[in-house]
């Protein structure tokens, strides 16, 4: 990783400067100083008890080439996200991945990646790959330039940000980007899907509990809801998709299994698709629809969206 060459302090966006020794980040303004730790820019003082250590996976899968048919895989991945971000942001741009987790290799060889996320145990594994690391929360701001990026994008970080923090992100966000400049998300939403209806008709305290509480899910809300929250902070939307309106990504089924009866023998069977061809064969199945059927069902039945908008 080489230490991003222009950092902002995220309390009043004063330029940081890095020691001469490369340990640190100060502050000219405030005096805050940020450590450098593990090629992981800290500026968090004390790391989150839900989130520290929580995901470490890395997608480690490169297409042979970038172009038909090598990369075709990238269209299968999180519901599409990937191949959005990939039609959207021209390669050689400057990427945030926020809620990165431990990364995204096709991004890192695609951008110029920076990844931030509130782990700064799941920034370590990435930090081989992404340009620069950092641990902040995004909701008391981005430690970035303003206009210095092409697109900021994130997968299932969305419905955990309060829906009163919202604004502010966004403005945030905004404010890092380029005037064109893209957000790319994907997303839980609240929505009508067939399954979830069941499930919360049978024990709406159990939903709220396994779906909700225990997910982090704090800012849960529908693809309306969301798409007014961009268009009111200055973003045009440019695409707005509902995905997995029938079939649901075969991890869901971990938490389907917590209903008795008919949805728990349906969980049992959904499981089995986890890993292997059988979730290779399951994920395409699920994708297909999601083109095809997807297009023409109600976009309340959709289980996660993507959202693509561009700053204004």
């Amino acid at each position: 990783m080489e230490l991003a060459p222009s950092l902002v302090c995220p309390s009043d966006h004063a330029a940081l400067a890095l020691a001469e020794d490369r340990a640190s980040y100060g502050c000219g303004r405030c005096g805050q100083k940020y450590p450098v730790q593990d090629r992981v820019v800290r500026f968090l003082a004390e790391d989150d008890a839900f989130y520290e250590g929580r995901y470490f996976n890395t997608v480690r899968w490169l297409p042979r080439h970038d172009g038909a048919p090598w990369d075709w895989p990238l269209w299968l991945m999180t519901s599409g996200y990937v191949w959005a971000v990939r039609r959207h942001v021209p390669a050689g741009s400057t990427l945030l991945e926020f809620g990165c987790a431990s990364g995204i290799r096709y991004f890192s060889e695609r951008y110029r990646a920076i990844g931030l996320d509130l782990s700064a145990a799941s920034l370590a594994r990435v930090a081989d790959l992404y340009s620069t690391c950092l641990q902040a929360d995004l909701t008391r701001g981005i430690p970035l330039p303003d206009g210095s990026l092409d697109a900021a994008v994130s997968s299932f970080v969305w419905e955990h940000i309060l829906p009163a923090q919202k604004p502010a992100v966004l403005a945030e966000l905004r404010r890092v980007l380029r005037p064109g400049g893209k957000l790319i998300f994907l997303y839980d939403v609240d929505g009508r899907h067939p399954l979830y209806r069941r499930m919360q008709a049978a024990d709406p305290a159990l939903f709220q509990e396994i779906l909700i509480d225990r997910e982090g899910h704090t800012g849960w809300q529908s693809a309306a809801e969301n798409a007014a929250s961009f268009e009111a902070a200055g973003f045009r939307m440019r695409e707005h998709r509902g995905k997995e309106k029938l079939l649901i990504g075969p991890a869901m089924y971990d938490k389907v299994q917590h209903w008795p009866g008919a949805l728990r023998a349906l969980a049992r069977v959904g499981i089995r698709f986890r890993f292997g061809w059988r979730f290779q064969l399951y994920n395409a199945a699920n994708r297909a629809l999601d083109e095809t059927l997807g297009r023409v069902l109600p976009e309340s039945w959709a289980r996660v969206m993507v959202s693509v908008c561009e700053r204004t």
